[in-house]
């Protein structure tokens, strides 16, 4: 073989395999600081940004999905869970059509099919939300087979990894019924397996890293109870988008669990600006999240009528969409009635720790003190 026959060899191959979007779009800058802008929560100017990006190259695959993304997280903000479910299902079905146009413009592009399956995803949120499980199933199995087949078009594409190990963490956290379905649609349903992947595409994806991180957070601090992890992931995003609440208030409830009370105290004052800016959706969750850490202080430093205060305000001004802060409160209170030989009321509040989902380490401490062991 010559060497022009040798070079050709070469060539050709790589000149088939296209590049990734971030390294051939002219409207890559436009989409990172879109993306920016939606962790800062600065909705309006992602919507701006993302919809501008579609403009100048709208082959691009990442914008419609990251524009349903945004426009969920402000309409929920703006006019509750409801509101922001519709719109998800709505988005989700002018968004596949798109995706479907573009796997047949470019049949050999991984991330086109990537995108479709994380679209189909998110359906499969606000399914969940509604604990429709029929939905979850469908719209989980759908998004997992083109997420699947994306990463077998191309094992390198990170952005994989965070869909996946999502599906892998949930079907490990959920019932058996669910773990079995989840087995048949070619899931291990292992935590272990989950969480590995997470951690990849926090580590090395391009543009899921911030989502994956995110969910490694909640699953190190929540579900594992491990703190260090929790912070390798949590603080960075912390660092990279501080007008984001949730981020800040993650990082104070972890700095109480840390028992970290000085490091607290220092950051407490950024923490409370979140409790009085915004509408009254985000308002209310921060203040609940503020109050939790607060409860937390008191109750360290044995100032158990404060914690109940704080708990019964958290308990009574509830309208987060899940509920698993209301059982942490429960959890809290009903220790504090322990403590202070209050058991009737102790018992009560351990009840209600047992509506939470089973996976959290709370159900089983509410358990074992109902039963008055340690």
């Amino acid at each position: 073989m010559n060497r022009t026959a040798i070079f050709l060899f070469v060539l050709i191959p790589a000149l088939l395999k296209s590049e990734y979007s971030w390294d051939r779009s002219s409207a890559e800058l436009l989409i990172q600081d879109g993306i920016r802008a939606l962790y800062n929560y600065e909705f309006d100017n992602a919507i701006t940004l993302l919809d501008s990006a579609r403009k100048i190259d709208d082959s691009h695959p990442v914008p419609p999905f990251v524009l349903i993304s945004t426009k969920w997280l402000k309409t929920q903000t703006e006019h509750g869970y409801d509101s922001s479910y519709n719109m998800i299902n709505e988005e989700v079905e002018i968004a596949i059509p798109i995706y479907r146009r573009l796997i047949e413009k470019y049949p050999y592009d991984p991330e086109m099919v990537l995108y479709l399956g994380s679209t189909y995803g998110l359906r499969a949120r606000t399914a969940m939300a509604s604990k429709d499980w029929m939905d979850v199933l469908y719209f989980g199995y759908q998004g997992l087979k083109y997420i699947r087949k994306a990463k077998s078009m191309d094992s390198q594409l990170l952005d994989v990894y965070m869909p996946i190990g999502l599906m892998e963490y949930f079907a490990c956290l959920s019932p058996v019924p669910v773990q079995w379905a989840a087995k048949l649609a070619g899931l291990s349903a292992s935590c272990e397996q989950g969480l590995e992947y997470l951690d990849i595409a926090a580590k090395q994806s391009h543009y899921s890293w911030i989502e994956a991180s995110n969910v490694l957070t909640y699953a190190y601090l929540h579900i594992e109870r491990d703190y260090i992890k929790a912070e390798m992931v949590l603080f960075p995003l912390v660092e990279n988008f501080p007008k984001h609440p949730y981020f800040s208030l993650l990082k104070g409830e972890l700095l109480a669990k840390s028992e970290k009370w000085e490091e607290l105290d220092n950051f407490m004052p950024r923490l409370e600006t979140f409790t009085v800016s915004g509408t009254f959706i985000k308002q209310n969750e921060c203040q609940l999240k503020l109050k939790y850490i607060q409860a937390m202080k008191a109750f360290h430093h044995g100032n158990y009528s404060l914690v109940i205060e704080q708990c019964d305000w958290i308990i009574s001004n509830y309208h987060m969409e899940f509920d698993w802060l209301k059982g942490f409160a429960h959890l809290l209170r009903g220790q504090s009635y322990d403590i202070l030989d209050m058991r009737n009321l102790a018992v009560d509040d351990y009840k209600e720790v047992l509506k939470m989902d089973d996976y959290y380490p709370e159900v089983e401490e509410a358990r074992k003190k109902i039963k008055g062991q340690e």
